[in-house]
Formats: structure tokens, sequence, C-alpha cells
């Protein structure tokens, strides 16, 4: 038959108080998710991807982009994991470094993503320190309600970012907390 030994079994209080003292005074971890925008092997931006959001990364094909862009660029796309109803992309496309391209290439796509758009007047803002110029308005997407924002950031050097948020009647009030954090969390490179 064992006998506890008398040193072991104090090792293991003390190892059983250290884990319990330790467990008590944990804090939970916290993690931040950073999406950057890279092109032409430059950093151009990045941001905070919110908890429970989606983020991908791909194309769209322009009818006729302005002269001086040369490629389709990629889009940085991000979405609430279970409702698709709300979409905030970004997209920084070569040959695009004033406001007034920035416009006539937005003019130029053939998103789909809003049907039969209305804008309001320009207002100048500012996001992540640099000179913004934004729209809003409101269209359909297949056949529902949407609100949507475009954002022109002015970014240093001849390059600009253009933003668009587009959401479902309704569902942008749902993530306005997120979208005004990912927003907010936008940082030029």
């Amino acid at each position: 038959m064992l006998k506890p030994n008398r040193e072991s079994r104090g090792a293991g209080v003390r190892s059983l108080l250290c884990a319990a003292v330790l467990a008590l005074g944990a804090v939970p971890a916290t993690a931040e998710i950073m999406a950057s925008y890279e092109t032409g092997g430059r950093d151009i931006f990045s941001l905070r991807v919110p908890d429970n959001w989606v983020v991908s990364a791909g194309g769209f094909e322009a009818r006729q982009a302005p002269e001086e862009v040369t490629r389709v660029p990629r889009v940085l796309g991000l979405r609430p994991e279970a409702d698709r109803r709300v979409w905030v992309g970004f997209v920084s496309p070569d040959g695009v470094s004033t406001t007034a391209q920035a416009e006539a290439y937005i003019r130029s796509l053939d998103l789909r993503l809003v049907e039969d758009p209305r804008l309001g007047p320009p207002r100048q803002t500012t996001i992540g320190g640099r000179s913004t110029r934004t729209y809003t308005g409101t269209g359909s997407r297949d056949g529902r309600p949407v609100s949507f924002t475009i954002a022109l950031i002015d970014m240093p050097g001849p390059r600009m970012v253009i933003g668009l948020i587009v959401g479902e009647e309704g569902a942008r009030g749902l993530y306005r907390d997120e979208i005004n954090a990912l927003v907010r969390s936008f940082r030029p490179m």
C-alpha cells in the first residue's frame, strides 16, 4: 500500500492553489483581427475586422473604366457572418489619384449592388486622418430598399481609396456600432 508523502502532498496543494489564483486573476484575452489592402507590393491601408464578420477579397468588372485605370483592382469586402443584408467594401484602383477620378471610376462600374440609386449632396469629412468626400443615398437591391454610403478617401501620394457601405432597410442600424468601429479603425499605411 502506498502512503502519501508529506512533501508531495504539500507540493500538490501549492500547485492547486497557484492554479486557482491564476484562474481567478486571469483576464480574458482579447484579440484583434486586422486586414490590410496591398497592391503592387505596397500596403495601402489597414482596418480592424469586427468580431463575427467575414472578410473576402475579389475583383469586379468595369464596363468602361477610366482610361488611366490599367487593371481591375481587388475588392476587400466585409460583412456580418450570419447576415448578408449588410456589406462593406474597399478598393484602391491604380491610376485613380483624385476625387474627380474616383467619382468617374464609381460611375463607370457595373456593381449591381444598388439599383435605381438616388444620391444626396457630397459632404467633406475625414477618415483615418485623410480628407474624404462622402455621398449617402438610397436605392434597391433584389427589389428590397437599401441605403448606402460611398467614401472617397484621399490617400498619401497619388492614390484614392473608395469605400462603400450597403445595407438593406433596417439592417445597417443593427450593425451601426460595428460599422462605425470599422471605419474609425481605417489607417493609411
